[in-house]
């Protein structure tokens, strides 16, 4: 690493912007000094030195400007050493940190880290108005729109999904078995697709197995494809030029919402169209012996019209029923009977599934599996909280960011890091500012390497307001990270035994919340006893341990395929 200057705090103040940190690899100077990368000009200001550690203030008024309309940015050296955050294990500092802006009459000013990580301070011309609403009111939940589908819009699925019944129950039989797995988007990123994978590698040891992705919208997957599983798309929606007949047909359309697939299911059938519905029959069409499993609503009320002899099929459900609406959880007690099997994450979503199907099916709770992490153990002594999920509602980082500013302010070292993207980003930035969080909470977005980040923290928490079964909390435990998490619907309660491998607190407290990760911040010993109880507990949600259960129910209810 290059000599410069750590940054470890910068405050933006009334009368200037304050940094404090540590001079690394090179020898101090008793100066701060901004220059102007459109013309080099240099303004310097006194630097308060205490061996290694530094502090000094930019004053607003000697940033001058050249063009009242005009954006201008001040590099930061102190002395030789330029100003930035690379000790951190923070890869992305330009967008993780997020610091206020002042205002004057004349003029904004607003510090950030650039993409090498480097501190520099930008000013510009004031806006014309200020906003008036409150980040926390942007927040205020209101009851869930239970959204319901015309009923036209639903005969006409049914419809279209009893034709593709008897189209596909016309395909020849198939002499090889295989378990075909259907996610929507097996590029992406998120829990079900990381447990989906896990399940197909297991069972690739073992038999065929094939994964059809609905859609596609990447070049690269977000998680590596295990060994020995092949993966198809149906529909690739990456911007590439389809020529001919073919090309034809898809321009005429892609403009039409799916029929096929489930329109209650809404943030994944709102994505699809009669061209994906087409392209998915054809890779249907091959299915034609085995087991098939569907991953979420809209694909398991589709498997049923897979039945033929010689094909069992399942329905995976990776959510609790309560979460589906009103008008999905009557399509799933209409239609899920004619699954072979639907499996379930919890023993709570076993019992509420178990009454809303009234036994006419066989149901199986098979948790989430998970894999062996390839980072090292954290030690339990970095000041660093780590959470994870997209950023929405479901995941309540708007409840953990105010309960994590009671931590910051008894412990200011402390960090919390939340990784993952989503539509709240905007609204979790202003809730950072509005708490005066910029230096404790980062929003490193979609991170490669979540385990790594996990092994750089010392506590776990998860703030959901509702889950199925969280597998990258289980993830977090099998690392030996002490949890604290909301007692939230499902899942928690069932994964940790309050005390011993975790802290779970009333559903939706915030303040019990900000006391539980202020006494384990407080007790390394408990922080340590914690762990050890995390890594012990998770053995249970091992692949070693889940796998077997899904090879015993392939086993059980593979059929002997058909005669052609």
């Amino acid at each position: 690493m290059n000599s410069h200057a750590e940054v470890e705090r910068v405050d933006v103040r009334d009368d200037g912007i304050r940094i404090r940190g540590v001079l690394v690899g090179g020898a101090g100077a008793s100066q701060l000094v901004a220059r102007r990368r459109s013309d080099g000009h240099e303004v310097a200001f006194g630097a308060d030195l205490d061996g290694p550690s530094f502090e000094a203030t930019v004053p607003y008024e000697e940033l001058a400007w050249r063009e009242d309309e005009e954006p201008e940015f001040w590099d930061l050296y102190l002395g030789e050493l330029r100003l930035g955050r690379h000790r951190d294990g923070v890869p992305d500092k330009r967008n993780a940190y997020v610091f206020p802006v002042h205002e004057t009459a004349e003029r904004r000013f607003r510090p950030f880290y650039n993409v090498r990580n480097h501190l520099f301070i930008r000013t510009g011309p004031p806006r014309d108005e200020a906003p008036t609403t409150k980040a926390s009111d942007a927040f205020v939940i209101s009851p869930a729109r239970r959204r319901v589908i015309p009923p036209h819009e639903l005969w006409l699925h049914r419809l279209v999904n009893a034709l593709a019944g008897i189209v596909l129950r016309r395909r020849p039989a198939g002499m090889r078995p295989k378990i075909t797995i259907l996610i929507a988007n097996a590029y992406g990123m998120g829990g079900t697709v990381r447990t989906c994978l896990n399940v197909a590698g297991h069972l690739a040891r073992h038999h065929e197995v094939e994964i059809i992705s609905v859609v596609r919208h990447t070049d690269r997957p977000f998680f590596r494809f295990p060994e020995g599983v092949k993966v198809k798309a149906a529909d690739d929606q990456r911007d590439r030029p389809l020529g001919g007949r073919a090309g034809r047909i898809r321009a005429m359309l892609r403009p039409h919402r799916s029929r096929l697939l489930f329109p209650g299911d809404l943030r994944f059938a709102g994505g699809c169209t009669l061209w994906t519905d087409l392209v998915l029959l054809r890779q249907l069409w091959e299915v034609r012996a085995g087991v098939v499993m569907g991953t979420r609503p809209a694909l398991n009320l589709l498997a049923p019209s897979l039945a033929r002899r010689g094909l069992a099929v399942i329905g995976q459900e990776h959510m609790n029923l309560e979460t589906h609406t009103p008008q999905r959880q009557a399509e799933i007690a209409r239609r899920y009977p004619a699954l072979d099997a639907v499996t379930v994450l919890t023993e709570r979503d076993h019992e509420t599934y178990s009454r809303a199907l009234g036994g006419a099916m066989r149901l199986e709770r098979i948790p989430n599996a998970v894999p062996a992490l390839d980072a090292e153990r954290p030690v339990l002594d970095q000041p660093v909280v780590v959470a994870a999920g997209r950023l929405t509602t479901q995941k309540g980082f708007d409840l953990l960011i105010p309960a994590f500013a009671r931590v910051a302010e008894r412990h200011p070292e402390w960090t919390l890091r939340i990784c993952g993207d989503g539509p709240q980003r905007t609204r979790l930035r202003a809730l950072i500012l509005e708490h005066g969080l910029s230096n404790n909470v980062l929003l490193l977005g979609a991170v490669d390497r979540l385990d790594r980040q996990m092994a750089q923290a010392s506590i776990y928490v998860l703030s959901s307001r509702f889950e199925g079964l969280p597998m990258v909390m289980i993830e977090a435990m099998s690392l030996g990270l002490p949890i604290v998490s909301f007692d939230c619907p499902t899942g928690p309660r069932e994964v940790i035994e309050n005390g011993r491998s975790g802290v779970l607190v009333r559903d939706g407290d915030v303040e019990a919340l900000a006391n539980a990760m202020l006494a384990v911040v407080e007790d390394a010993e408990h922080r340590r006893r914690l762990g050890a109880g995390a890594a012990a507990r998770a053995k249970d949600f091992a692949l070693e341990s889940i796998g077997p259960r899904w090879e015993g129910l392939i086993a059980e209810l593979s059929p002997r395929p058909a005669r052609s």
